[in-house]
Parts: structure tokens; C-alpha cells; sequence
């Protein structure tokens, strides 16, 4: 079994790249449905045994813990990669031989069967990456044992995937959609209504956002 970590500011300060076409409450609800897509993707791979958010939104932690996942949250917004951190050092005490996958809570169309490609992937490689359309990462899978110090921000893929070759550790790269289409930008929103329609984000995009896209 495994265990999964979804890292996740929230709040109406979230995603300020998409403030030109949604509010503030706008962009604090978009963060929380695409958490809720994420975690209803993790139930449904079935050899995850623990999910993670790590937060510093109490609402957020809220919503993880109804979800049925762990909450852990930050007392401050310290950076994506401080809550990755975080997170790292309480599943390894947790769960210290467990493979664990390492996701930003952006991801509304991560898909069940690409979260356990990763993991098969696990059995033969010490790190699997999954890299965004931007350069970004979508996914860090670790072996039971393997470290990798997170560097998510622009261009984070070839900064993982320098890291693990200097630290000798077999990598492999996921290619896949469904990890591929992290949201940062107004054009990503279009595209989780295109690529993603049965998302809970696209039904709360159709709902908030479509109507300007059409005028």
C-alpha cells in the first residue's frame, strides 16, 4: 500500500494569476473543488492507504478531514515546498515503508489509473516524475527510503529530475494528461472545461466562468 500527500494553500488569495476572471471568493472556492476532485481520486485508486492534505486553510483542512483524509495543517503560508516538507517528515514517521506520492492540490483531472502507473513504477524506480505542460511537476513518486528534496516552482521538473541523478536515484518519467494540466492560468481554466467535463471544477466553472468565455 501507499501513501498520498496533496499540498494546498486555498483562500482568496489563492491562484492570483486567474484574479482577471475570477473573484476572490471565486478563486478560494475553485481551489477547494479541485481539492475535492483530487481527493475523490485518491479513493478510487485502490492502493492508496492514506491521504494527506497539508494546509494552512482551516477550511480547507475541514473539507480534507470530511473527506476522509488526514489534515495537517501549516500555522503560517510558508510555500508550497515548506508544506511539502511538512508533510514528508510526519508520513515518514507514519508510514516509513510505504511508497509515497507527492502532488499540488491543482490538479483536478488526476486520474486513478495514472496515480497507480506511478506506483507500479515505484516497484522498479527509486523516484517517478510526472511533468506539466509548463515545465512544472505534477507528481513526485518516492520509494519506500528515497529522498528528494522538493523544489516545486517554474521549470520544478528538471530541477527533480537533476536531483535525483545526482543523488543516483533510478528515475523514471510519467507521461501522462491527467497530471500533465495543473491550473495556474486563465487558458488552464478553458482547459479543464474542455479536458476535464465531468470534474467538479468544470461543473463550478460552467457555472462561474463560462458565460465570459462565450462573449
Amino acid at each position: 500500500m501507499a501513501q498520498a500527500v496533496i499540498a494546498v494553500r486555498g483562500g482568496p488569495g489563492a491562484k492570483s494569476r486567474c484574479a482577471c476572471v475570477l473573484s476572490g471568493a471565486d478563486r478560494a472556492r475553485l481551489t477547494a473543488v479541485m481539492l475535492e476532485d483530487m481527493l475523490a481520486a485518491l479513493t478510487r485508486c485502490p492502493s492508496i492507504s492514506g491521504a494527506w492534505v497539508v494546509t494552512p486553510t482551516p477550511e480547507l483542512a475541514e473539507l480534507a478531514e470530511r473527506s476522509g483524509a488526514l489534515a495537517l495543517r501549516q500555522t503560517r503560508a510558508a510555500g508550497l515546498n515548506a508544506a511539502v516538507r511538512l508533510a514528508m517528515a510526519e508520513v515518514a514517521e507514519t508510514a516509513p515503508y510505504e511508497p509515497l506520492l507527492i502532488l499540488p492540490g491543482d490538479l483536478p483531472m488526476a486520474a486513478p489509473s495514472d496515480l497507480e502507473a506511478a506506483l507500479l513504477l515505484l516497484r522498479s524506480h527509486a523516484v517517478v516524475l510526472a511533468p506539466t505542460l509548463d515545465g512544472g511537476t505534477g507528481l513526485i513518486g518516492l520509494r519506500a527510503g528515497a529522498r528528494l528534496a522538493p523544489a516545486f516552482g517554474v521549470q520544478s521538473f528538471q530541477r527533480h529530475a537533476d536531483a535525483a541523478g545526482r543523488g543516483r536515484l533510478p528515475l523514471a518519467v510519467l507521461g501522462t494528461n491527467s497530471l500533465s494540466w495543473d491550473v495556474d492560468e486563465p487558458n488552464d481554466l478553458a482547459g479543464v472545461l474542455e479536458h476535464g467535463p465531468a470534474t467538479r471544477t468544470a461543473a463550478f466553472l460552467r457555472e462561474r466562468l463560462k458565460p465570459r468565455i462565450s462573449q
